[in-house]
């Protein structure tokens, strides 16, 4: 077949056209890569992403911030660093960062107390928080604490036997404290006698299960603070005084008498029913703060008193515990503790409120609230059980509500789902001959067949 000029002109001109497109082509989808940067997070826990709670701090930000980054080039986790930077940076434009070489910059290192490389602090204005480890909720935290207009004080209660917040045995609150003081919030304990007046710059006065009897006194002095639209935690437990009476019936609720046992507690191995689990969560920021399931230990049950007066305080039931659980009117020991069941008229049944939030206006023109948490266990704070389930997040949620920081809760730690293999040692040489002989045999096997094969032709 003969090619006329025409047609080769014709094929030269197509050639040009496509040509031309193809590069049109190229330098759009290059621009478009450039403008336009989406990212898929296919992990099982998501890892690679921020959590919702992160991203709606950073969407809420007002001030800039500043993370200055202590690493060397040459730095293994420097790499580590920058990509857990650039996530953040890709939901605000409010984090600048700046990377410092400890090696060049001696008199900053000094400056801030540097203690290690890969070390972060991130500032607004004079405040500054340090960050020593490589994670989502360490940097969030920071980021939290700083961006605070004001940094709340929660005053503990101490000269009755109360939990501590600087107690590190199993009982006590440090736990809890130092997750409290890495959000920002500053901790401190009051004793009544010694220091009577609450400080007016307190965000909210914790009670911890007092084992001791209050003065009238003292009581008097939290009953005023409350008038006066003080918030309050009080964490009581079955074996608490019976001194606070008045302050419970100043809040219109009252504690019924005995302990709550849930036989479902033997659906996570514990079999001990004075351990209480909780699922059922009210539907307000607390509950929904709550994304897994609870446990109390040795609870007592909350309910409103019967008044026929119309109360300024908004009830809410935070806990409830499962139908089938009931409210033991007698002692418990541990000789008679398998033989305790439900008595009908002695007993209580269930479902039990175990934690009862209150609110009421301050002032109803600029939309203030007074609130108020009761729960009926001291024991899912401290430190022997705050790291169960999901006691952290509901103590967390707690406060940041009665400090009136609604929208900030625990920031969940993203852990890597495991995939270790484990192989028997039969396995192991099984493998390791393969890689040594087989392998090698069979791909020359192989490259001797296709020489074979070919030499025949």
């Amino acid at each position: 077949m003969k090619i006329t000029k025409r047609a080769q002109h014709l094929i030269r001109f197509q050639q040009v056209i496509f040509y031309a497109l193809l590069i049109a082509a190229v330098v759009l989808l290059s621009q478009l890569s450039i403008s336009t940067n989406k990212q898929f997070d296919w992990t099982q826990n998501h890892r690679h992403t921020l959590s919702d709670t992160s991203v709606n701090i950073l969407d809420n930000l007002k001030d800039n911030l500043t993370i200055q980054v202590f690493v060397s080039p040459d730095y293994e986790y420097r790499s580590a660093i920058v990509e857990l930077l650039q996530r953040y940076q890709r939901h605000s434009d409010k984090l600048k960062v700046q990377f410092v070489d400890p090696s060049f910059s001696p008199d900053i290192v000094r400056q801030f107390n540097i203690q290690q490389q890969g070390e972060m602090v991130v500032s607004r204005g004079e405040q500054k928080q340090h960050v020593f480890d490589l994670s989502e909720q360490s940097l969030t935290n920071a980021i939290v604490t700083v961006s605070r207009q004001s940094q709340p004080w929660l005053v503990f209660i101490e000269g009755h036997g109360e939990r501590s917040p600087y107690d590190k045995s199993d009982f006590g609150l440090d736990t809890l404290a130092k997750n409290l003081e890495s959000q920002g919030i500053k901790i401190r304990s009051q004793n009544l006698l010694e220091t009577p007046d609450i400080p007016d710059n307190t965000a909210a006065l914790v009670i911890a299960s007092p084992e001791k009897d209050w003065l009238p006194g003292e009581i008097n002095i939290v009953r005023e603070y409350l008038d006066k639209g003080g918030n309050l935690l009080w964490l009581a437990d079955p074996t608490q005084t019976k001194s606070l009476a008045p302050l419970a019936e100043q809040l219109g609720i009252e504690f019924i008498p005995g302990t709550v046992l849930d036989p479902n507690s033997s659906m996570l191995g514990v079999q001990d029913p004075r351990f209480v689990l909780i699922t059922d969560y009210a539907n307000h920021p607390v509950g929904q703060a709550v994304k897994n399931v609870t446990l109390l230990a040795e609870a007592t049950a909350i309910q409103k008193r019967d008044e026929n007066t119309e109360s300024p305080w908004h009830y809410i039931n935070l806990l409830n515990s499962q139908p089938n659980a009931w409210v033991e009117s007698t002692p418990i020991t541990q000789a008679n503790l398998s033989q305790q069941k439900y008595n009908e008229g002695a007993d209580v049944s269930g479902p039990v409120s175990l934690g009862m939030l209150m609110d009421r206006d301050k002032d109803k023109d600029d939309g203030q609230q007074q609130r108020i948490a009761v729960i009926g266990d001291a024991d899912f704070v401290a430190n022997s059980y705050i790291g169960n389930a999901a006691n952290l997040d509901l103590g967390m949620a707690i406060i940041n509500w009665l400090v009136e920081d609604d929208g900030l809760i625990s920031i969940p730690i993203k852990t890597s789902i495991g995939t270790q293999l484990t192989l028997s040692k039969t396995q192991s040489i099984i493998i390791g001959f393969g890689f040594l002989f087989a392998v090698p045999l069979l791909l020359l096997t192989i490259g001797l067949t296709l020489w074979w094969r070919r030499k025949r032709r």
